[in-house]
This record gives structure tokens, C-alpha cells and sequence, in this order.
């Protein structure tokens, strides 16, 4: 269900930019695409941190459960605020193999700035959600954070700031990646409460 909601959300939220001008369109697609290369990192850091979780929570061993996962979060928090910076500095060489007017081209490069600091939190919450709380066994808090949270909360700010208070473009990328900055907070929460600590396995007993 959690990746359900995930699907239906990317389609719908390029629409709402897709509504926009030509420039914001351009702008926005030059803009993501070295975003979504870095996005890799960050995927293959949960993908790998699920299974190291989940399988330390099967060997039972809970005390290496927690200090795996104060060790991943640290991890996590640097990776972030390296590709944030990487981003920052190779956004002006990124910007200059492209044909953009003025318009877009500022756009562009303001839209990158900002993606600097959305994947600064990308970079711990996806990770720390996917590798470390799903992991672990607890897929229903992702499930409900999810819901509320881009369903709830980013689908119609987004949509108010876009066709109603007409907002600039760049506000309208912020609201609609606002939830990889704020899911941050209940996320890192969650993760050092250890509720998220299932153990889906047991022993079969010896008849």
C-alpha cells in the first residue's frame, strides 16, 4: 500500500507541474535530473541497510539491532550533507551544457539550490524509513506517514500554491518536496524509540 501511494503520487505531482509554464517545465527537468542520479545513492543506502537490519533483528541480538542503527543514521546524515554540497558546487557546469533562455535557466538554478537542501533530508528519512523502520519489521508507520503526509499535507498545498495563490515556481517545488524535509522529524523519532523492532521469525520447537 505504501508503494502504491508512492506511485500515484509521482504522476500526479509532475501533472501539477506540467500545468505550469514552458520555462518551469524546462527549468524542472533540467534541474531533477542530476537530482534523481544522486537519489540513486540514497535508494541503494536503504535497499542495503533493510536487509543488514532485518537480518540482525532475525539473529535476535537487539543491543546490535540499536547500535547498527545509530551508526547507520550518522552514515546517513553525512552521505546527505555530502550530496548536498555536490550538488551546490556542480550545478553551474550542469546548468551550462544545457540551451536555456534567462528565465529558465534562473529558475533552474534556484530550483537546484533547493533541491541542495531537500536531499540533505532525503538522505536520512528514506534511508532511515525504508533501511532502518521497514527493515526492522514496522511497515505500517511508513504506510500512515506516507498517507498523511503527502496525501494529507503535500497534494493540497501544492495544489493551492500552484492554481490558487499562484505562488512562483520555485515555492511550487518546495511544497511539493517539503515532505522529504519535514518527515525528518517523526521519522528520527520513531527510529531511536526501537518500537519499530519486530521479530517476524520463530524457533520451531523440538516435538
Amino acid at each position: 500500500m505504501s508503494q502504491v501511494l508512492w506511485a500515484i503520487a509521482t504522476p500526479v505531482q509532475t501533472a501539477i507541474l506540467g500545468h505550469l509554464s514552458a520555462d518551469a517545465i524546462a527549468a524542472n527537468s533540467v534541474s531533477t535530473t542530476l537530482f534523481q542520479y544522486l537519489k540513486v545513492i540514497t535508494v541503494g543506502e536503504a535497499s542495503a541497510s533493510s536487509v543488514i537490519i532485518g537480518r540482525t533483528v532475525g539473529e535476535g541480538d537487539e543491543s546490535k539491532v540499536r547500535e547498527y542503527s545509530r551508526t547507520l543514521q550518522l552514515l546517513y546524515l553525512t552521505v546527505a550533507i555530502v550530496l548536498g554540497v555536490a550538488l551546490f558546487f556542480i550545478r553551474i557546469p550542469l546548468l551550462s551544457i544545457y540551451s536555456l533562455n534567462d528565465t529558465a535557466r534562473r529558475m533552474a538554478n534556484q530550483i537546484i539550490i533547493l533541491l541542495c537542501f531537500v536531499i540533505v533530508g532525503m538522505g536520512y528519512q528514506m534511508p532511515a524509513g525504508v533501511g532502518i523502520i521497514k527493515g526492522g519489521g514496522d511497515v505500517k508507520f511508513s504506510m500512515y506517514l506516507n498517507l498523511i503526509s503527502t496525501w494529507g499535507i503535500v497534494m493540497p498545498l501544492s495544489f493551492a500554491v500552484a492554481f490558487w495563490w499562484k505562488l512562483p515556481v520555485v515555492a511550487v517545488v518546495f511544497f511539493l518536496n517539503s515532505d522529504q524535509i519535514f518527515k525528518c522529524v517523526p521519522i528520527a523519532i520513531r527510529v531511536n524509540r526501537y518500537r519499530w523492532i519486530h521479530h517476524l521469525t520463530r524457533e520451531e520447537k523440538s516435538v
